[in-house]
């Protein structure tokens, strides 16, 4: 038996849950609806379909890090936005 039929880890850190033969995808997927940003950094306006926006949203994984590849379809904004674990900023010098 596997360990997705088993409903034991499948060894990422993800328990196969009520949709064994999807393996992962359906929890990634979930995440990426929560978490995906909604809105747009220069102008504020949607930017699901969903939402009625007229942009396009993305993710990629770097490391640790989840990126959103977005695009603004009512401004032209474009960008990576960039949900990590951690962020280390520092002070400016006066």
């Amino acid at each position: 038996m596997t360990a997705a039929r088993s409903g034991a880890s499948s060894g990422d850190g993800v328990a196969a849950g009520g949709d064994a033969g999807r393996g992962w995808f359906p929890l990634d997927a979930e995440r990426h609806r929560r978490d995906a940003p909604r809105y747009c950094p220069g102008c504020a306006a949607a930017l699901s379909l969903a939402d009625g926006g007229q942009g396009l949203i993305t993710e990629y994984w770097t490391g640790q890090d989840r990126v959103f590849v977005c695009f603004c379809g009512a401004c032209g904004w474009s960008g990576d936005i960039v949900l990590a674990a951690r962020v280390v900023g520092h002070e400016a010098a006066e």
